[in-house]
């Protein structure tokens, strides 16, 4: 699960922007319905995800199978809107990322933090709840782990939260290890 790993910044502000929007009128959990909904179908359907993802076809094509799944969904004005705006724009290729964006933004506000966790292997079921109980004393918030495989690390784990690194991993401490040892020379 890779929500909140390199969303691009725009991304980010057409999801503000929708959760804003969303939030004045009290619909903000709908349209999260809504957006994940459209999510799944995109990430389910090759050729709907090869339409958002082309720039090959034409704002024309988009919006008419756009509309076509609108027609047989029950879909929200304001998500409707994002689409049509994002197809305009021709950046319709970033919904999946706003809808992580959004998600994001979601969990935030209801005092959830996502945090992302590197380790060189797969995590234990105890190791996580040890971890997720070790950030909540930390932030003293609810904490959602999206795991991250990365071999290189060799060992420990790093944990990013929002901008914040912690970063107790095998391969910086030798890197660490390494320019002291260069210093001493």
């Amino acid at each position: 699960m890779s929500n909140g790993t390199s969303i691009p910044e725009v991304a980010k502000r057409y999801a503000k922007a929708t959760f804003d929007l969303a939030e004045a009128e009290n619909l903000s959990d709908a349209v999260l319905k809504d957006l994940t909904a459209l999510k799944k179908m995109v990430n389910d359907n090759d050729d709907l995800n090869r339409l958002i993802s082309s720039p090959t076809y034409t704002s024309t094509d988009q919006i008419s199978v756009m509309n076509e799944i609108f027609r047989k969904q029950d879909i929200s004005i304001l998500v409707k809107n994002l689409v049509s705006v994002l197809i305009r724009n021709r950046r319709v290729n970033l919904l999946i990322s706003i809808v992580n964006a959004y998600d994001l933004i979601m969990k935030s506000h209801s005092g959830e933090i996502v945090a992302e966790v590197i380790t060189a292997i797969e995590l234990e079921d105890d190791q996580k709840q040890e971890i997720i109980s070790n950030l909540k004393k930390m932030t003293g918030k609810e904490i959602q782990i999206q795991s991250k495989i990365e071999p290189e690390i060799i060992a420990g784990i790093k944990v990013k939260i929002g901008s914040q690194m912690i970063d107790a991993s095998v391969l910086t401490k030798l890197n660490n290890l390494k320019i002291l040892m260069k210093g001493a020379n």
